[in-house]
């Protein structure tokens, strides 16, 4: 499966490591993991094959893209700890490549509230301010995946073509 480096930025920030940590798992530096993040070049497959288990190995599943959704990333185990949902949104705005003031901008949310919602030091959250951020991530083609009883809670593209997306100035 071609794994995108918009699913590697999501799975490291589900996972919550930095660039350098996840470039020690495979042998790789930190600038290396930043270039193929920001898609300046592609790995050798060998490499992206690493990587991708590197990630599987620390409970992350890539998802493919289908006939009907795009491609994404997810726990691949139920009970995460996440109380207020701060990993899933931060592997959607990293999906989406977007900064903290591009967020702020997209959904009219402060963010320092983002920063402390992705931290997990907030101690609430209200559902207008929840809309506000899902309905960002919707405008542009980014679901976040809810838990089952079989996997834990991800993001995804919502079309199949994940090179067709949008970049997130394109709606600022």
């Amino acid at each position: 499966m071609d794994v995108l480096a918009s699913q590697f930025r999501a799975a490291r920030a589900l996972l919550g490591k930095d660039q350098e940590v996840v470039g020690t798992w495979v042998e790789l530096d930190r600038r290396e993991v930043s270039r193929w993040e920001a898609a300046k070049y592609k790995l050798l497959s060998s490499d992206a094959e690493a990587l991708q288990k590197a990630f599987e190995k620390n409970g992350i599943e890539f998802l493919p893209a289908t006939g009907t959704n795009g491609a994404g990333v997810r726990w691949l185990k139920p009970g995460q700890r996440d109380r207020f949902r701060g990993a899933q949104f931060r592997a959607a705005r990293a999906m989406a490549s977007l900064s903290m003031r591009d967020l702020q901008e997209m959904s009219g949310v402060n963010r320092n509230f983002v920063t402390r919602l992705e931290t997990g030091q907030i101690g609430a959250l209200n559902l207008e301010t929840l809309r506000k951020l899902e309905q960002a991530f919707a405008r542009l083609n980014i679901e976040l995946t809810a838990e089952s009883e079989n996997w834990g809670a991800g993001v995804r593209w919502t079309v199949p073509d994940p090179f067709a997306q949008p970049t997130a100035k394109e709606h600022l």
